[in-house]
């Protein structure tokens, strides 16, 4: 007895339907998108090294310049005492020796200045040194340390003249002056003179050139 056909074509097509399956499978979910790369800084990506961090300061009297060089020397740290004097005829040379006596080293720098004291004259009874065109360089002075200041002098021609009695030297950047007996005669004052010979030198080392 013949089967009937429509049963048949129920099974043809539920095969197929399994060969379909099998063939093409369910379409997965799509993969999670990958997270994007963090911003890159500058910072990030450069080759250069971190900086280092800078050297502390040097304390005073450590050496170098500046502030390494010393406090400023002032009739605190430093006092005044007469040198030799040189010289014959023409200008001569009296050296203003400064030194340390404190604990500490200390600068000096530049020129001060040297009033020469005397009798009364139609100047005035003092006479106020010019400075000599000359450069100035830091001088330090440890403990115990020396340097001075050079007095050009000119006496007159004819021995007489203005004789001062004293003198007040002034440590450079200072306003306080020590008092000094003059150890010369006669001085020819050239007050209002644009280049005189009577001059003092920036402070240098030591007790004399």
């Amino acid at each position: 007895m013949p089967f009937p056909r429509r049963p048949l074509a129920v099974l043809v097509l539920a095969g197929a339907a399994v060969l379909a399956g099998c063939q093409s499978p369910s379409p997965a979910a799509a993969p999670a998108p990958a997270p994007a790369p963090a911003p890159v800084t500058e910072q990030a990506t450069s080759s250069a090294p971190a900086p280092t961090a800078a050297p502390a300061p040097t304390t005073p009297g450590g050496g170098g310049g500046g502030a390494s060089e010393g406090t400023r020397c002032t009739l605190d740290e430093v006092s005044a005492s007469l040198g030799r004097t040189t010289g014959e005829a023409g200008q001569r040379h009296t050296a203003v020796v400064w030194t340390n006596t404190s604990a500490k080293a200390c600068t000096m720098t530049g020129f001060g200045g040297v009033d020469l004291q005397g009798p009364d004259d139609p100047m005035g009874p003092t006479y106020s040194l010019r400075r000599a065109e000359q450069p100035a360089s830091p001088v330090r002075l440890e403990p115990g340390g020396t340097a001075h200041t050079t007095i050009t002098w000119l006496p007159p021609q004819d021995g007489s003249g203005w004789t001062p009695t004293g003198m007040l030297v002034t440590p450079p950047d200072e306003t306080r002056s020590a008092s000094l007996q003059w150890p010369g005669g006669a001085v020819l004052r050239q007050d209002g003179a644009t280049r005189p010979g009577t001059y003092i030198s920036p402070v240098r080392p030591g007790v004399e050139d």
